[in-house]
C-alpha cells in the first residue's frame, strides 16, 4: 500500500508543481498526507479516483475522529494550497452561496476559537432552523462542530470534523466526517443512507466554491439585502 500512496503522491505533484520549479512545503503546524492517517481506510481505486477529484467514502472507523456510531466519512482533494483551504472554510456563514437546500447561513457570534453560524434549510416545504457552533484548532488544521447550546435547535443531534492535510503547494487532503439526527422520528440508518445520497452533491458544490477561490456560486444564489 505504501507503494501505491507515494506512487499517487507523485502524480499530483508533492514533488514539482510545474517547469521543476522547488516547494514551498507545507505549513508550520500543517498535516501533511505522509501521515498514516491522511489515506486510511482508502483502497488504490479510492486513491486513484481521489486524483481525478472525486468524492471518496470511508468505511474505516478506527481513527481518531469518528469515534460516533453512524458517521459518514469522505475524502476529498481540494485544488487549491492548504491555507487558502482553511481560510476559506473557516468562513462557514458562506455556506449559503454554495450548499443546496440552504437558504441561510448567518455569523451569530465570533468566538475566540471559533464561532456560531444559524443555519436555515428549506427542503420542499419544510424550514429547518439550528445554530452550530464550530471549533478551530489552526494549529493542526483541524475543525470540528456540534449544535450550539442554549438555542433553539430543529435537530436532534449534529457532530461533524474537517482534517486537512498538505499534499503539495497546490493541493490539499480533506478528510470529513457528519452525523445528522433530524429529530423527526427518521431511523438512524434511514439518516446515514440519506446523508450518502445527499453528500456527493452538496461537497462537489464546496469543491467548486474552494477550487474557484470562493467565487463560485450556485444557480439561483441571492445574496441578503
Amino acid at each position: 500500500m505504501d507503494h501505491l500512496i507515494r506512487n499517487f503522491i507523485f502524480g499530483i505533484g508533492l514533488i514539482v508543481i510545474a517547469k521543476g520549479s522547488i516547494q514551498a512545503g507545507p505549513p508550520k503546524g500543517a498535516p501533511t498526507d505522509l501521515d498514516p492517517k491522511a489515506y486510511q481506510g482508502l483502497s488504490s481505486q479510492d486513491l486513484e479516483r481521489l486524483r481525478k477529484g472525486e468524492l471518496v467514502f470511508i468505511n474505516d472507523f478506527s481513527s481518531e475522529q469518528s469515534t460516533s456510531k453512524g458517521m459518514v466519512q469522505a475524502a476529498i482533494i481540494f485544488n487549491q494550497p492548504i491555507d487558502t483551504v482553511w481560510t476559506l472554510m473557516a468562513q462557514g456563514w458562506r455556506q449559503e452561496e454554495y450548499l443546496p437546500n440552504v437558504d441561510r447561513t448567518i455569523l451569530a457570534k465570533k468566538l475566540p476559537d471559533g464561532d456560531i453560524i444559524e443555519n436555515r434549510l428549506k427542503i420542499l416545504f419544510v424550514k429547518i432552523n439550528f445554530w452550530v457552533r464550530g471549533y478551530h484548532y489552526p494549529d493542526r488544521y483541524y475543525v470540528r462542530w456540534t449544535l450550539a447550546p442554549g438555542y433553539k435547535n430543529d435537530m436532534k443531534r449534529l457532530e461533524g470534523f474537517w482534517q486537512y492535510y498538505y499534499v503539495d503547494d497546490t493541493h490539499t487532503l480533506a478528510r470529513y466526517g457528519t452525523i445528522t439526527e433530524t429529530g423527526f422520528g427518521v431511523p438512524t440508518r434511514i439518516q446515514e443512507y440519506l446523508t450518502k445520497r445527499d453528500l456527493p452533491t452538496s461537497l462537489g458544490r464546496l469543491k467548486f466554491w474552494v477550487d474557484s477561490g470562493g467565487t463560485y456560486r450556485k444557480p439561483g444564489y441571492q445574496p441578503p439585502k
